[in-house]
């Protein structure tokens, strides 16, 4: 899968229709802390970001930075189950979202 760095390129995926499909997992990276300490985060929708631990909506530009990923980030697999309930409601109503 696709390896960046940086959070404008957050904008690059968006524009590819293969990595921004609903339910995509981005994996930030940090490797001055644990081995599998990486963070995780799922497109939404209506191209937002959550975080898949809290299921919290996030900004691109605060977890996906060289600041917040200093190794970079990775378009990974789908996760639709580490969306919010909300997300997941609209998917069901609405399958032609995915």
């Amino acid at each position: 899968m696709p390896f960046y760095r940086g959070h404008e390129k957050f904008n690059e995926v968006l524009t590819d229709k293969r990595l921004s499909k609903v339910g995509r997992v981005i994996r930030a990276y940090n490797y001055g802390g644990p081995s599998g300490n990486e963070k995780l985060y799922v497109i939404g929708t209506e191209e937002q970001l959550f975080d898949a631990q809290t299921r919290k909506k996030v900004e691109a530009k605060d977890v996906l930075s060289n600041k917040a990923a200093p190794d970079g980030w990775s378009v990974e697999t789908f996760g639709l189950e580490l969306l919010p309930e909300s997300e997941i409601e609209k998917i069901v109503t609405d399958p032609t979202l995915i």
